[in-house]
């Protein structure tokens, strides 16, 4: 009898609906085409504001009319925003692709030396962001050392009501900020450029992504890409007008567009933007908006559940709750249905699919506790290291194929020709197996990246800030288990001579935190004598993950 081999093929019934071709066009006419379908409707929430869609079509015009007319953007220059989720975020996002332009978000937990780092890389013309003081050190260090010509102020009082307190890290100061109001280039109305955009071929999206080598790697996104997660999501899942979303996945990362608050504006719907996560602030927000899809990291699962009153709110509304990003403890699948009645759906995807452009995804026709999912809107397959498929119940690589591989990375050719291969397939450097239902089975990552709380942290960018500290000879990174990260980072470090025994765990650390995001920063450091590395001088991460493993039990 032959092995039937792992390679699977998204079906339409495997969702609520059949899923019709991809648009052929711009990604913007979301936002254009609601206005005229749904203009009194809420399009946008957060912190007590609303936002219609004919005001978000409108004012998202206003803002492409002034980066246009005022800073002198044009199609194909990259527009960078430093900012949370919130409705700024959002119109920047529709105003930059307005003009034909690439909207390049950062991460807001970024340091100076990271967010100079990617501006360079894409080198971005506008910068936008917070005129909180916490941003401030980031503006002044950049104005001289990047591309970037004009620097835009927000500010999140600008977009909320009295209703909502403001999260103090948000909270505008008094002190002057450089750069020019968002609020004024939103006053005066006019006649857009017209733009020819190629939804195959033209950028909506450079997301920066963690690599292996340490540096970060902007990853192209088309509007087609775009799409390719926006349109199939909507049917599959039976988005519709009624339907709210609590848009927790950062808006840095492909998941803030994706999971799901392009879809749900797609649909019709609200989406409810979180700036930073609070969980009996989520809780609320989920009863009194009736919120009906969440797609979340599992830590904001968990989050949740960790709040003692959690059955006294009311979460009737929800219809579909999925857990991605990071891992999912067993757990919590059984602990969530029973508070709220509802299965945790998984997931699997990267930002080099757009999240769910091409994916594994559990799907309301086709589940498996357990399992992440079968194919979304593409072709899957799990190969060896030769790329000959393997047979099922094997491990191998994850590939895809399918409209949501992105065109490549940003001004990288040799990394882009060795993971988006001439015949579609894109490699994902990462490991599962498939059974005989088509169903996918995460195992571990081929790759050395860490992900803790959903955030990808490449071990090579922390060991180069490690061994930035004047007393380290030698450092190794690794991910080991945490039940409720899913993985935390833990640091190797060997001493130089002279400084054993003189330099803690304590200073290391706060080594770290001045030069990293916190969600990079090594959560323990273990002083060894030497790094354990093979023949020609790499690291063994496997022998430091397992030792990290011990220490943390």
């Amino acid at each position: 009898m032959e092995t039937k081999e792992s390679y699977s093929k998204f079906r339409d019934e495997w969702g609520i609906r059949p899923v019709p071709p991809l648009p052929n066009k711009p990604i913007y006419k979301i936002v254009a085409e609601g206005a005229k379908k749904w203009p009194k409707k809420d399009a946008l929430i957060c912190l007590g504001s609303r936002l219609t869609y004919k005001e978000l079509d409108e004012l998202s015009n206003r803002l492409a009319f002034a980066l246009a007319d005022r800073l002198g953007v044009k199609k194909g220059d990259r527009v960078a925003a430093m900012l949370p989720n919130c409705i700024q975020h959002t119109l920047v996002f529709f105003a930059v692709n307005k003009l034909g332009a690439i909207h390049v978000p950062c991460n807001v937990m970024y340091k100076s030396r990271e967010v100079e780092q990617q501006l360079n890389d894409c080198g971005a013309k506008v910068f936008i962001t917070l005129g909180s003081l916490p941003i401030l050190p980031i503006v002044e260090a950049i104005k001289d050392k990047t591309s970037v010509e004009h620097i835009i102020v927000t500010n999140i009082e600008d977009f909320a009501t009295s209703q909502e307190e403001i999260p103090p890290i948000f909270r505008a100061e008094n002190k002057e900020f450089p750069g020019t109001q968002l609020l004024s280039l939103l006053e005066k109305q006019g006649e857009l450029p017209e733009v020819k955009i190629t939804p195959s071929e033209d950028l909506s999206l450079i997301l920066y992504t963690a690599g292996t080598t340490g540096v970060p790697k902007g990853v192209m996104e088309t509007h087609k890409t775009v799409w390719s997660c926006v349109h199939p999501t909507k049917y599959i899942f039976d988005f519709d007008e009624e339907d709210v979303n609590l848009q927790i996945m950062p808006m840095f990362h492909c998941s803030g567009y994706c999971l799901v608050q392009l879809p749900i504006l797609y649909s019709g719907g609200t989406s409810v933007l979180v700036p930073l996560f609070d969980a009996k602030n989520c809780l609320r927000w989920i009863q009194d908006h009736r919120v009906t899809r969440i797609f979340a990291p599992p830590t904001f699962f968990v989050g949740l559940m960790n709040v003692p009153e959690i059955r006294s709110y009311d979460l009737s509304g929800l219809k579909t709750t999925l857990s991605c990003g990071a891992p999912q403890p067993p757990p919590l699948r059984g602990e969530w249905k029973g508070i709220t009645g509802l299965g945790l759906l998984d997931g699997y995807g990267l930002t080099e699919t757009m999240c769910q452009g091409a994916s594994v995804v559990s799907m309301p026709n086709k589940y498996k506790p357990g399992a992440i999912g079968p194919a979304f809107n593409c072709e899957v397959k799990i190969a060896d290291e030769r790329g000959k498929i393997v047979p099922r119940g094997t491990v191998g690589e994850f590939m895809f194929r399918g409209d949501g591989v992105a065109k490549g990375y940003w001004n990288k050719p040799e990394e882009t020709k060795v993971a988006f291969l001439d015949d579609g397939w894109l490699h994902t450097g990462d490991a599962g197996y498939m059974d005989d239902e088509d169903f996918m089975y995460f195992v571990d990552r081929y790759k050395d990246l860490i992900v803790a709380s959903g955030y990808n942290v490449a071990p090579a960018e922390v060991e180069g800030v490690l061994m930035g500290h004047s007393a380290v000879k030698e450092a190794g990174v690794v991910g080991v288990p945490d039940e409720y990260r899913g993985e935390t980072v833990r640091a190797f470090v060997s001493l130089k001579e002279g400084y054993k025994g003189k330099v803690t765990e304590e200073e290391i650390i706060e080594h770290c935190k001045k030069n990293l995001a916190t969600f990079k920063v090594p959560k323990s450091v273990e002083f060894i004598e030497e790094i354990p590395k093979n023949p020609v001088g790499k690291i063994l991460r496997r022998a430091l993950r397992e030792e990290g493993a011990k220490k943390i039990k």
